[in-house]
Protein backbone atom coordinates (compact mmCIF):
# COMPACT_ATOMS: atom_id res chain seq x y z
CA UNK A 1 0.00 0.00 0.00
CA UNK A 2 2.86 2.38 -0.80
CA UNK A 3 4.98 3.93 -3.52
CA UNK A 4 8.27 4.45 -1.64
CA UNK A 5 10.65 1.48 -1.38
CA UNK A 6 8.31 -0.73 -3.40
CA UNK A 7 10.58 -3.10 -5.37
CA UNK A 8 7.82 -3.94 -7.87
CA UNK A 9 7.39 -0.30 -8.83
CA UNK A 10 11.15 0.26 -8.97
CA UNK A 11 11.46 -2.67 -11.40
CA UNK A 12 8.68 -1.20 -13.58
CA UNK A 13 10.42 2.18 -13.50
CA UNK A 14 13.67 0.54 -14.61
CA UNK A 15 11.93 -1.35 -17.45
CA UNK A 16 10.41 1.89 -18.84
CA UNK A 17 7.42 -0.19 -19.96
CA UNK A 18 3.77 0.92 -19.45
CA UNK A 19 1.98 -1.03 -16.73
CA UNK A 20 -1.34 -1.69 -15.03
CA UNK A 21 -1.42 -1.36 -11.23
CA UNK A 22 -3.76 -3.90 -9.64
CA UNK A 23 -4.96 -4.85 -6.15
CA UNK A 24 -6.83 -8.17 -5.92
CA UNK A 25 -8.92 -9.00 -2.87
CA UNK A 26 -9.69 -12.72 -2.53
CA UNK A 27 -10.76 -15.07 0.26
CA UNK A 28 -7.17 -15.55 1.46
CA UNK A 29 -6.68 -11.77 1.67
CA UNK A 30 -10.00 -11.38 3.51
CA UNK A 31 -9.05 -13.89 6.22
CA UNK A 32 -5.58 -12.38 6.60
CA UNK A 33 -7.03 -8.94 7.36
CA UNK A 34 -9.70 -9.63 9.99
CA UNK A 35 -12.81 -7.59 10.83
CA UNK A 36 -11.23 -4.38 12.20
CA UNK A 37 -8.45 -4.43 9.63
CA UNK A 38 -10.96 -3.96 6.82
CA UNK A 39 -11.46 -0.37 7.97
CA UNK A 40 -7.71 0.24 7.58
CA UNK A 41 -7.66 -1.51 4.20
CA UNK A 42 -10.54 0.69 2.98
CA UNK A 43 -8.88 3.92 4.11
CA UNK A 44 -5.41 2.88 2.93
CA UNK A 45 -6.68 2.03 -0.55
CA UNK A 46 -8.32 5.46 -0.82
CA UNK A 47 -4.96 7.07 -0.04
CA UNK A 48 -3.12 4.75 -2.43
CA UNK A 49 -5.57 5.53 -5.24
CA UNK A 50 -4.95 9.23 -4.73
CA UNK A 51 -1.16 8.73 -4.72
CA UNK A 52 -1.18 6.87 -8.05
CA UNK A 53 -3.49 9.43 -9.65
CA UNK A 54 -1.77 12.55 -8.37
CA UNK A 55 1.82 11.43 -8.97
CA UNK A 56 1.57 9.30 -12.11
CA UNK A 57 -1.94 9.86 -13.50
CA UNK A 58 -2.52 6.13 -13.01
CA UNK A 59 -5.87 4.59 -12.12
CA UNK A 60 -5.42 1.79 -9.59
CA UNK A 61 -7.45 -1.29 -10.54
CA UNK A 62 -9.19 -2.84 -7.53
CA UNK A 63 -10.84 -6.23 -8.02
CA UNK A 64 -12.65 -8.72 -5.78
CA UNK A 65 -12.64 -12.42 -6.60
CA UNK A 66 -10.46 -15.30 -7.68
CA UNK A 67 -6.89 -14.02 -8.20
CA UNK A 68 -5.82 -16.31 -11.04
CA UNK A 69 -9.08 -15.75 -12.93
CA UNK A 70 -8.85 -11.94 -12.59
CA UNK A 71 -5.22 -11.93 -13.69
CA UNK A 72 -6.01 -14.16 -16.67
CA UNK A 73 -8.78 -11.78 -17.82
CA UNK A 74 -6.58 -8.69 -17.51
CA UNK A 75 -3.64 -10.38 -19.28
CA UNK A 76 -5.77 -11.34 -22.27
CA UNK A 77 -7.63 -8.04 -22.42
CA UNK A 78 -4.53 -5.84 -22.32
CA UNK A 79 -2.02 -8.24 -23.93
CA UNK A 80 0.20 -8.31 -20.84
CA UNK A 81 3.59 -10.05 -21.22
CA UNK A 82 5.08 -9.48 -17.78
CA UNK A 83 3.59 -9.80 -14.25
CA UNK A 84 5.29 -8.61 -11.05
CA UNK A 85 4.31 -8.80 -7.38
CA UNK A 86 5.81 -8.58 -3.90
CA UNK A 87 5.99 -11.90 -2.07
CA UNK A 88 3.87 -13.13 0.85
CA UNK A 89 4.90 -15.86 3.28
CA UNK A 90 1.97 -17.77 4.78
CA UNK A 91 1.35 -21.33 3.48
CA UNK A 92 -2.00 -20.41 1.78
CA UNK A 93 -0.48 -17.40 -0.04
CA UNK A 94 2.60 -19.37 -1.09
CA UNK A 95 0.39 -22.15 -2.46
CA UNK A 96 -1.82 -19.67 -4.35
CA UNK A 97 1.04 -17.60 -5.74
CA UNK A 98 3.11 -20.64 -6.78
CA UNK A 99 0.13 -22.00 -8.70
CA UNK A 100 -0.43 -18.62 -10.42
CA UNK A 101 3.26 -18.27 -11.26
CA UNK A 102 3.42 -21.71 -12.87
CA UNK A 103 0.23 -21.10 -14.86
CA UNK A 104 1.55 -17.77 -16.17
CA UNK A 105 4.94 -19.20 -17.10
CA UNK A 106 3.16 -21.98 -19.00
CA UNK A 107 1.58 -19.20 -21.10
CA UNK A 108 5.03 -17.68 -21.71
CA UNK A 109 4.22 -14.77 -19.39
CA UNK A 110 7.34 -13.53 -17.61
CA UNK A 111 6.93 -13.45 -13.80
CA UNK A 112 9.08 -11.56 -11.31
CA UNK A 113 8.54 -11.51 -7.54
CA UNK A 114 10.25 -9.35 -4.92
CA UNK A 115 10.72 -8.90 -1.20
CA UNK A 116 8.81 -5.77 -0.25
CA UNK A 117 7.74 -6.79 3.26
CA UNK A 118 10.84 -7.85 5.21
CA UNK A 119 14.47 -6.95 5.83
CA UNK A 120 15.49 -10.48 4.83
CA UNK A 121 13.80 -13.41 3.15
CA UNK A 122 13.18 -16.26 5.63
CA UNK A 123 15.60 -18.54 3.77
CA UNK A 124 18.40 -15.96 3.90
CA UNK A 125 18.83 -16.36 7.68
CA UNK A 126 19.91 -19.84 8.77
CA UNK A 127 22.01 -21.31 11.54
CA UNK A 128 25.33 -23.08 11.05
CA UNK A 129 23.52 -26.34 10.37
CA UNK A 130 21.61 -24.72 7.49
CA UNK A 131 18.30 -24.74 9.37
CA UNK A 132 15.96 -21.97 10.48
CA UNK A 133 16.45 -20.49 13.95
CA UNK A 134 14.07 -21.44 16.76
CA UNK A 135 15.56 -19.00 19.31
CA UNK A 136 15.19 -15.26 18.81
CA UNK A 137 18.46 -13.80 20.12
CA UNK A 138 20.85 -15.75 17.84
CA UNK A 139 18.33 -15.31 15.00
CA UNK A 140 18.36 -11.52 15.26
CA UNK A 141 22.13 -11.35 15.68
CA UNK A 142 22.53 -13.25 12.38
CA UNK A 143 19.59 -11.51 10.64
CA UNK A 144 20.90 -8.02 11.37
CA UNK A 145 24.34 -9.03 10.07
CA UNK A 146 22.76 -10.37 6.88
CA UNK A 147 20.75 -7.18 6.40
CA UNK A 148 23.69 -4.86 7.02
CA UNK A 149 25.87 -6.85 4.59
CA UNK A 150 23.41 -5.92 1.80
CA UNK A 151 24.19 -2.23 2.33
CA UNK A 152 20.62 -1.51 1.24
CA UNK A 153 19.81 1.95 -0.08
CA UNK A 154 16.21 3.14 -0.47
CA UNK A 155 15.91 4.21 -4.12
CA UNK A 156 13.65 6.98 -5.35
CA UNK A 157 10.58 6.36 -7.49
CA UNK A 158 10.46 9.16 -10.06
CA UNK A 159 8.55 7.96 -13.09
CA UNK A 160 6.07 5.23 -14.01
CA UNK A 161 4.70 4.71 -17.50
CA UNK A 162 0.99 3.92 -17.37
CA UNK A 163 -1.04 1.58 -19.55
CA UNK A 164 -4.45 3.08 -20.26
CA UNK A 165 -7.43 0.95 -19.26
CA UNK A 166 -11.18 1.18 -19.01
CA UNK A 167 -11.69 -0.87 -15.84
CA UNK A 168 -14.44 0.58 -13.67
CA UNK A 169 -14.46 -0.81 -10.15
CA UNK A 170 -16.62 0.21 -7.24
CA UNK A 171 -15.51 -1.17 -3.91
CA UNK A 172 -16.22 -1.01 -0.21
CA UNK A 173 -14.17 -2.91 2.34
CA UNK A 174 -15.67 -1.39 5.49
CA UNK A 175 -16.65 -3.94 8.17
CA UNK A 176 -20.30 -4.84 8.65
CA UNK A 177 -20.11 -3.80 12.31
CA UNK A 178 -20.16 -0.03 12.84
CA UNK A 179 -17.70 -0.18 15.74
CA UNK A 180 -14.97 0.95 13.33
CA UNK A 181 -16.49 4.46 13.15
CA UNK A 182 -14.42 5.63 16.13
CA UNK A 183 -11.08 4.46 14.71
CA UNK A 184 -10.45 7.71 12.84
CA UNK A 185 -10.21 9.46 16.23
CA UNK A 186 -7.00 7.53 16.85
CA UNK A 187 -5.51 6.67 13.45
CA UNK A 188 -4.62 8.15 10.07
CA UNK A 189 -3.92 5.33 7.59
CA UNK A 190 -1.78 5.81 4.51
CA UNK A 191 1.84 6.05 3.36
CA UNK A 192 2.17 9.79 4.05
CA UNK A 193 1.02 9.39 7.67
CA UNK A 194 3.32 6.38 8.14
CA UNK A 195 6.42 8.23 6.94
CA UNK A 196 5.61 11.29 9.06
CA UNK A 197 4.97 9.14 12.14
CA UNK A 198 8.28 7.28 11.72
CA UNK A 199 10.22 10.52 11.28
CA UNK A 200 8.55 12.13 14.28
CA UNK A 201 9.12 9.12 16.53
CA UNK A 202 12.81 8.93 15.67
CA UNK A 203 13.18 12.62 16.57
CA UNK A 204 11.28 12.33 19.87
CA UNK A 205 10.55 9.17 21.88
CA UNK A 206 12.93 6.67 20.27
CA UNK A 207 15.71 7.58 22.71
CA UNK A 208 13.56 6.60 25.73
CA UNK A 209 11.99 3.52 24.13
CA UNK A 210 13.78 0.97 26.31
CA UNK A 211 12.61 2.56 29.57
CA UNK A 212 9.15 3.68 28.41
CA UNK A 213 8.01 0.85 26.12
CA UNK A 214 6.44 -1.17 28.95
CA UNK A 215 4.39 1.74 30.30
CA UNK A 216 0.88 1.89 28.80
CA UNK A 217 0.21 5.01 30.85
CA UNK A 218 3.00 6.95 29.06
CA UNK A 219 2.04 6.24 25.44
CA UNK A 220 5.65 6.27 24.19
CA UNK A 221 5.60 3.54 21.53
CA UNK A 222 5.75 4.34 17.81
CA UNK A 223 2.37 2.80 16.82
CA UNK A 224 3.81 1.97 13.39
CA UNK A 225 2.54 -1.62 13.53
CA UNK A 226 -0.65 -1.12 11.45
CA UNK A 227 1.32 0.85 8.84
CA UNK A 228 3.88 -1.97 8.62
CA UNK A 229 1.16 -4.60 8.46
CA UNK A 230 -0.49 -2.91 5.46
CA UNK A 231 2.80 -2.19 3.74
CA UNK A 232 2.43 1.60 3.96
CA UNK A 233 6.03 1.76 5.11
CA UNK A 234 8.74 -0.86 4.75
CA UNK A 235 10.92 -2.12 7.61
CA UNK A 236 13.90 -1.16 5.43
CA UNK A 237 12.75 2.46 5.39
CA UNK A 238 12.35 2.50 9.18
CA UNK A 239 15.75 0.91 9.78
CA UNK A 240 17.42 3.23 7.25
CA UNK A 241 15.92 6.30 8.92
CA UNK A 242 17.09 5.08 12.34
CA UNK A 243 20.63 4.26 11.18
CA UNK A 244 20.88 7.58 9.33
CA UNK A 245 19.83 9.42 12.50
CA UNK A 246 23.03 8.11 14.15
CA UNK A 247 21.14 7.84 17.45
CA UNK A 248 22.59 4.47 18.43
CA UNK A 249 21.88 3.64 22.07
CA UNK A 250 20.42 0.77 24.10
CA UNK A 251 16.94 2.20 23.42
CA UNK A 252 17.54 2.25 19.67
CA UNK A 253 18.92 -1.30 19.71
CA UNK A 254 15.88 -2.43 21.70
CA UNK A 255 13.55 -0.82 19.16
CA UNK A 256 15.43 -2.46 16.28
CA UNK A 257 15.09 -5.81 18.04
CA UNK A 258 11.30 -5.40 17.94
CA UNK A 259 11.54 -5.12 14.17
CA UNK A 260 13.71 -8.21 14.52
CA UNK A 261 10.91 -10.02 16.36
CA UNK A 262 8.62 -9.31 13.40
CA UNK A 263 11.26 -10.79 11.08
CA UNK A 264 11.63 -13.83 13.37
CA UNK A 265 7.85 -14.31 13.36
CA UNK A 266 7.83 -14.38 9.55
CA UNK A 267 10.57 -16.99 9.57
CA UNK A 268 8.41 -19.13 11.87
CA UNK A 269 5.33 -18.52 9.69
CA UNK A 270 7.23 -19.56 6.57
CA UNK A 271 8.64 -22.76 8.05
CA UNK A 272 5.53 -23.84 10.02
CA UNK A 273 2.53 -25.83 8.86
CA UNK A 274 0.02 -23.52 10.54
CA UNK A 275 1.48 -21.07 13.05
CA UNK A 276 -1.93 -19.77 14.20
CA UNK A 277 -3.33 -23.21 15.10
CA UNK A 278 -0.58 -25.80 15.68
CA UNK A 279 1.78 -25.37 18.66
CA UNK A 280 5.45 -25.49 17.68
CA UNK A 281 6.06 -27.47 20.88
CA UNK A 282 4.12 -30.59 19.94
CA UNK A 283 3.50 -31.76 23.49
CA UNK A 284 1.06 -28.86 23.89
CA UNK A 285 -1.31 -30.62 21.49
CA UNK A 286 -2.23 -32.76 24.51
CA UNK A 287 -2.62 -29.86 26.93
CA UNK A 288 -5.83 -30.15 29.03
CA UNK A 289 -7.42 -26.83 28.07
CA UNK A 290 -10.75 -25.95 29.68
CA UNK A 291 -13.79 -25.36 27.52
CA UNK A 292 -15.76 -22.49 29.01
CA UNK A 293 -17.49 -20.11 26.61
CA UNK A 294 -18.81 -17.95 29.47
CA UNK A 295 -15.32 -17.16 30.79
CA UNK A 296 -14.13 -16.45 27.24
CA UNK A 297 -17.03 -14.06 26.71
CA UNK A 298 -16.30 -12.22 29.98
CA UNK A 299 -12.65 -11.87 28.93
CA UNK A 300 -13.67 -10.44 25.53
CA UNK A 301 -16.24 -8.11 27.12
CA UNK A 302 -13.80 -6.66 29.69
CA UNK A 303 -15.73 -8.14 32.62
CA UNK A 304 -13.09 -10.27 34.33
CA UNK A 305 -13.07 -8.15 37.50
CA UNK A 306 -9.30 -7.63 37.12
CA UNK A 307 -8.89 -3.90 36.28
CA UNK A 308 -5.70 -4.00 34.20
CA UNK A 309 -7.06 -6.88 32.09
CA UNK A 310 -10.44 -5.18 31.61
CA UNK A 311 -8.90 -1.79 30.76
CA UNK A 312 -6.69 -3.45 28.12
CA UNK A 313 -9.68 -5.27 26.60
CA UNK A 314 -11.55 -1.95 26.48
CA UNK A 315 -8.58 -0.40 24.70
CA UNK A 316 -8.58 -2.97 21.91
CA UNK A 317 -12.31 -2.58 21.27
CA UNK A 318 -12.23 1.20 21.40
CA UNK A 319 -9.04 1.88 19.42
CA UNK A 320 -8.34 -1.32 17.44
CA UNK A 321 -4.95 -1.58 19.14
CA UNK A 322 -3.45 -2.76 22.43
CA UNK A 323 -0.16 -1.89 24.09
CA UNK A 324 2.33 -4.77 23.75
CA UNK A 325 2.87 -5.20 27.50
CA UNK A 326 -0.88 -5.57 27.90
CA UNK A 327 -1.09 -8.14 25.11
CA UNK A 328 1.14 -10.29 27.29
CA UNK A 329 -0.94 -9.61 30.41
CA UNK A 330 -4.35 -10.38 28.89
CA UNK A 331 -2.89 -13.34 26.99
CA UNK A 332 -1.38 -14.84 30.13
CA UNK A 333 -4.68 -14.32 31.97
CA UNK A 334 -6.61 -16.13 29.22
CA UNK A 335 -4.33 -19.14 28.78
CA UNK A 336 -3.09 -19.56 32.35
CA UNK A 337 -5.56 -18.06 34.81
CA UNK A 338 -8.60 -19.09 32.74
CA UNK A 339 -6.85 -22.12 31.20
CA UNK A 340 -8.44 -21.46 27.80
CA UNK A 341 -6.77 -22.41 24.53
CA UNK A 342 -4.42 -19.73 23.18
CA UNK A 343 -5.97 -20.09 19.70
CA UNK A 344 -9.17 -18.45 21.02
CA UNK A 345 -7.21 -15.33 21.90
CA UNK A 346 -5.29 -15.45 18.62
CA UNK A 347 -8.59 -15.53 16.69
CA UNK A 348 -10.12 -12.71 18.76
CA UNK A 349 -7.09 -10.50 18.14
CA UNK A 350 -7.35 -11.35 14.44
CA UNK A 351 -10.81 -9.78 14.33
CA UNK A 352 -10.19 -6.79 16.61
CA UNK A 353 -6.64 -5.57 15.95
CA UNK A 354 -5.93 -3.08 13.18
CA UNK A 355 -2.33 -4.29 13.20
CA UNK A 356 -3.29 -7.98 13.08
CA UNK A 357 -0.41 -9.70 11.35
CA UNK A 358 -0.49 -13.41 10.52
CA UNK A 359 3.08 -13.92 11.68
CA UNK A 360 3.49 -11.60 14.68
CA UNK A 361 0.09 -12.33 16.21
CA UNK A 362 0.40 -16.11 16.06
CA UNK A 363 4.03 -16.08 17.22
CA UNK A 364 3.09 -13.75 20.08
CA UNK A 365 0.28 -16.00 21.29
CA UNK A 366 2.48 -19.09 21.06
CA UNK A 367 5.10 -17.22 23.12
CA UNK A 368 2.51 -16.29 25.77
CA UNK A 369 1.15 -19.85 25.93
CA UNK A 370 4.65 -21.30 26.32
CA UNK A 371 4.24 -23.53 23.27
CA UNK A 372 6.11 -21.52 20.64
CA UNK A 373 9.68 -20.99 19.53
CA UNK A 374 11.78 -19.33 22.24
CA UNK A 375 8.57 -19.10 24.27
CA UNK A 376 8.04 -17.70 27.72
CA UNK A 377 8.05 -20.77 30.01
CA UNK A 378 4.51 -21.99 30.66
CA UNK A 379 5.10 -21.65 34.41
CA UNK A 380 5.73 -17.91 33.97
CA UNK A 381 2.32 -16.44 34.78
CA UNK A 382 1.93 -12.67 34.52
CA UNK A 383 0.36 -11.36 37.72
CA UNK A 384 -1.88 -8.45 36.61
CA UNK A 385 -1.68 -6.81 40.04
CA UNK A 386 2.12 -6.72 40.02
CA UNK A 387 2.06 -5.65 36.36
CA UNK A 388 -0.23 -2.75 37.34
CA UNK A 389 2.09 -1.67 40.15
CA UNK A 390 5.16 -1.76 37.91
CA UNK A 391 3.81 -0.37 34.63
CA UNK A 392 0.76 1.73 35.56
CA UNK A 393 1.82 2.93 39.03
CA UNK A 394 -0.70 5.78 39.30
CA UNK A 395 -3.47 3.73 37.63
CA UNK A 396 -3.70 6.37 34.88
CA UNK A 397 -4.13 3.80 32.12
CA UNK A 398 -6.74 1.83 34.06
CA UNK A 399 -8.74 4.97 34.88
CA UNK A 400 -8.64 6.08 31.24
CA UNK A 401 -10.73 3.04 30.30
CA UNK A 402 -12.43 2.33 33.63
CA UNK A 403 -13.18 5.84 34.99
CA UNK A 404 -15.83 4.41 37.33
CA UNK A 405 -12.98 3.13 39.55
CA UNK A 406 -11.93 6.73 40.32
CA UNK A 407 -14.03 6.54 43.52
CA UNK A 408 -11.50 4.06 44.93
CA UNK A 409 -8.92 6.91 44.91
CA UNK A 410 -5.69 5.09 45.80
CA UNK A 411 -3.87 3.20 42.99
CA UNK A 412 -3.47 0.15 45.25
CA UNK A 413 -7.25 0.05 45.71
CA UNK A 414 -7.85 0.51 41.98
CA UNK A 415 -5.55 -2.43 41.19
CA UNK A 416 -7.54 -4.68 43.59
CA UNK A 417 -10.96 -3.10 44.12
CA UNK A 418 -12.34 -6.29 45.70
CA UNK A 419 -10.17 -5.65 48.79
CA UNK A 420 -12.18 -2.48 49.57
CA UNK A 421 -15.35 -4.26 50.63
CA UNK A 422 -17.72 -1.33 51.12
CA UNK A 423 -16.69 0.68 48.05
CA UNK A 424 -16.52 -2.48 45.93
CA UNK A 425 -20.02 -3.55 46.98
CA UNK A 426 -21.30 -0.12 45.95
CA UNK A 427 -19.70 -0.48 42.50
CA UNK A 428 -21.25 -3.92 42.03
CA UNK A 429 -24.68 -2.80 43.27
CA UNK A 430 -24.64 0.02 40.71
CA UNK A 431 -23.48 -2.42 38.01
CA UNK A 432 -20.36 -0.30 37.53
CA UNK A 433 -17.88 -3.12 38.03
CA UNK A 434 -17.71 -6.85 38.57
CA UNK A 435 -16.26 -9.40 40.99
CA UNK A 436 -13.17 -11.32 39.78
CA UNK A 437 -14.07 -14.40 37.73
CA UNK A 438 -11.09 -16.32 39.18
CA UNK A 439 -8.79 -16.16 42.17
CA UNK A 440 -5.36 -15.25 40.76
CA UNK A 441 -3.38 -17.49 43.10
CA UNK A 442 -5.66 -20.53 42.83
CA UNK A 443 -5.91 -20.28 39.05
CA UNK A 444 -2.14 -19.98 38.75
CA UNK A 445 -1.71 -23.17 40.75
CA UNK A 446 -4.34 -24.89 38.59
CA UNK A 447 -2.38 -23.90 35.47
CA UNK A 448 0.88 -25.27 36.88
CA UNK A 449 -0.84 -28.56 37.76
CA UNK A 450 -2.20 -28.81 34.20
CA UNK A 451 1.28 -28.22 32.83
CA UNK A 452 2.61 -31.16 34.87
CA UNK A 453 0.36 -33.45 32.80
CA UNK A 454 2.33 -32.81 29.58
CA UNK A 455 5.88 -32.38 30.92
Amino acid sequence: MRLEDNPCLLAIQKSKQPALFVYIYDDIESKAIGEAGHWWLHESLKKLEFSYTSKFKAQLIIKKGNADKILDELIKKYKITHVLWNRLYSPPTIQRDTKIKQALQNQNIEVETFNGHLLNEPWEVQNNAGQYFKVFTPYWRKAFEVYQSKNYKVRELKDLKVLDHKEKTSWNFLPNKTWYQKFDQYWVPGEKAALEKAENYIQTDLTIYKEARDRPDLDCTSKLSPHLRFGEISPRTIVSKILNSKKMSSSVLTYLSEIGWREFSYSLLYYSKNLSAIPLNEKFQKFPWRKNSQDFQLWKNARTGIPLVDAAMKQIYQTGWMHNRLRMVVGSFLVKNLLLNWTLGEQYFQETLLDYDEASNAAGWQWIAGCGADASPYFRVFNPILQSERFDPQAQFILKYLPQLQSLQKPSSIFQPYLQEQEFKSLIDQNLYYPPIVDLKDSRNRALEAYQQIK
